[in-house]
């Protein structure tokens, strides 16, 4: 199984947020191995948002033959949930296929990973005594 890390880090190196906007602009993920180093919980939430985590598990699950059936079985707009996946893309959580059709060509979602972990340690606690 191969899974998926993001994690929060008070001071990591650098920001998942610039990282996700360098990734979006070059169209290749700028990651560390298989995980994404946030800074805060904030950075974490508008990395993988609900709608995204949402868009994951159903490229995982069904695994759809295009947008438009990815955005059929999560009840949204193609529009929304093509950008969705673009953005787990820029993230290097899934890769868009492109399949011609006869003269037509379609995306298809291809997730490359199985699982998505969210790992937060809060600051360990001293004993008093």
């Amino acid at each position: 199984m191969k899974v998926f890390t993001v994690r929060y880090e008070k001071h990591p190196k650098k920001s998942a947020l610039e990282a996700m906007k360098r990734a979006i602009q070059s169209g290749s993920p700028d990651l560390k191995g298989d995980e994404l180093i946030c800074d805060s919980m904030e950075a974490m939430l508008k990395v993988m948002t609900r709608s995204r985590f949402e868009a994951f598990a159903a490229v995982v699950e069904s695994r759809p033959k295009s947008i438009y059936e990815l955005a059929k079985a999560l009840d949204k707009d193609q529009g929304n949930v093509l950008r969705d996946v673009k953005s787990l893309e820029a993230l290097g959580l899934v890769k868009l296929k492109s399949v011609k059709d006869g003269t037509r060509e379609r995306s298809v979602p291809v997730p490359l990973y199985d699982k998505i972990v969210l790992e937060f340690e809060p600051k360990k606690m001293v004993e008093v005594g």
